[in-house]
């Protein structure tokens, strides 16, 4: 594996890519460390710097990047920077129109077709682990799906030990976030900075995206967020789903703002998630509740002793916006967290649930509530890791979760476990189907 050390003060990319179709960079060994503290503060930003950094401000769209087959490491990016966004400097980062947002103005609209990032390892890098921002349908929330880049796939990467986030695909239609794993992310912050928080793993600005099949852990919060996934602003049409989520100081999920709409989060596992106890599990941003947001057949674990809030609201006191829906969920918490449930004008409905362990006085009304033992297979306290390795909470065919979940329109077919779901049979509740339809 050739070896790239792109160690100058200057910053950028040490493999760089400016307005270029059709390149395939792989095998690559790829260092990028100046061996200055480059992190910035407050009043000081640092350098722009990536390992491999492919830029589109052409103001056409760029075809046919393959990004595969590389380990990048050791990159001393920034968190406040002098140059593009910090979101976008890092392990690997994919970029259009990100450097100036006049471009737009000047040279029309640039974006991609077809971008594919996978089976790369990423670790020690800062800001984030791997980016895709395509920034060509400008800088507001108002999507302009005729400029969003399509083809983007990042699939099959590890990305360990980041300043802070771990993956990032912003302004894709279609995009597919696929069998990553995020380990560590969300190490350093620079507090009272724009850009403080950061997350595992998330799409933003973007239409059609699935993420599915990752495992992220180790999370870490400062000052807000820390959850393993987030579905940021103007996310429309998201499915988040068969994905592990464990260990994350934050929370599983973070729900964000109103200017997104219809999400899907079904068939995932939490396992010690909001530790915490700041956020919950499930959390619902301070911008609203997004419109028609469904949340179904997921499995919460919550250890003795951690004080994580398995449903968690920032703006239940402000009459949240959106309407959504909470079923045949299974939440396990045996820890001393409570739940800050959303109420929004939209409405919200919960059914179908089994809640078992303790039952703070603020655990939901459910008309169809259960509260006895779920009978996992063998549950641990402690998460394993692997997305491989969870069957322990599966539940027994025994389990009173067995045949007792709502009908689901457009269920998706199979669980965690690819295991078939019926779309005429009552389902079993959580992220594992018992029944063999």
């Amino acid at each position: 594996m050739p070896i790239i050390n792109g160690a100058s003060l200057s910053g950028g990319g040490a493999v760089y890519l400016l307005a270029q179709s059709y390149w395939t960079i792989e095998n690559l060994e790829v260092v990028s460390d100046s061996g200055v503290n480059n992190f910035g503060t407050l009043t000081t930003p640092g350098v722009n710097r990536s390992g491999i950094f492919v830029d589109n401000e052409s103001g056409v769209i760029i075809s046919g990047i393959t990004i595969q087959h590389n380990y990048v490491h050791d990159v001393n990016g920034c968190f406040n920077c002098n140059g593009y966004d910090a979101h976008m400097n890092g392990g690997i980062v994919v970029v259009a129109d990100g450097g100036n947002p006049l471009a737009l103005l000047w040279f029309g609209f640039s974006s991609y077709n077809g971008v594919y990032i996978g089976y790369n390892k990423v670790a020690n890098v800062g800001r984030t682990g791997i980016t895709f921002y395509d920034y060509s349908t400008g800088y507001l929330l108002n999507l302009d799906a005729a400029h969003l880049s399509t083809g983007v796939t990042v699939e099959q990467n590890t990305v360990n030990n980041i300043d802070s986030d771990g993956i990032i695909v912003a302004g894709a239609l279609g995009g597919m976030i696929d069998h990553n794993v995020v380990a560590n992310a969300g190490q350093k912050t620079i507090v009272g900075s724009t850009e403080p928080a950061s997350a595992g793993l998330w799409p933003t600005r973007s239409e059609n995206t699935i993420v599915q099949y990752n495992e992220v852990y180790g999370t870490l919060t400062h000052y807000t967020d820390g959850e393993g996934y987030d579905v940021d602003a103007a996310s429309v049409n998201t499915i988040v789903q068969y994905n592990y989520s464990h260990d994350n100081q934050g929370g599983f999920i973070v729900m964000e703002d109103a200017s997104s709409s219809n999400l899907i989060v079904r068939y995932n596992l939490s396992v010690n998630d909001s530790y915490g106890g700041v956020k919950g599990v499930f959390t619902f941003s301070d911008s609203g509740v997004i419109p028609n947001t469904s949340i179904y057949n997921n499995t919460v674990y919550i250890a003795s002793g951690l004080p994580s809030q398995p449903i968690y609201c920032d703006s239940c006191g402000t009459s949240p916006s959106g309407q959504y829906s909470f079923q045949n969920n299974i939440i396990a918490n045996f820890g001393s967290g409570g739940y800050l449930v959303p109420t929004p004008t939209g409405g919200g409905v919960i059914s179908n649930n089994l809640f078992y362990g303790n039952h703070p006085a603020t655990e939901p009304a459910d008309l169809s509530k259960i509260t006895s033992d779920p009978q996992f297979v063998s549950a641990l306290s402690t998460a394993p890791v692997g997305i491989g390795s969870v069957t322990g909470y599966q539940v027994e065919s025994a389990s009173p979760a067995v045949g007792s979940g709502a009908l689901i329109t457009s269920n998706g077919g199979q669980d965690y476990f690819a295991r078939p779901v019926s779309a005429t049979a009552n389902p079993t509740r959580g992220f594992f189907e018992e029944q063999t339809f």
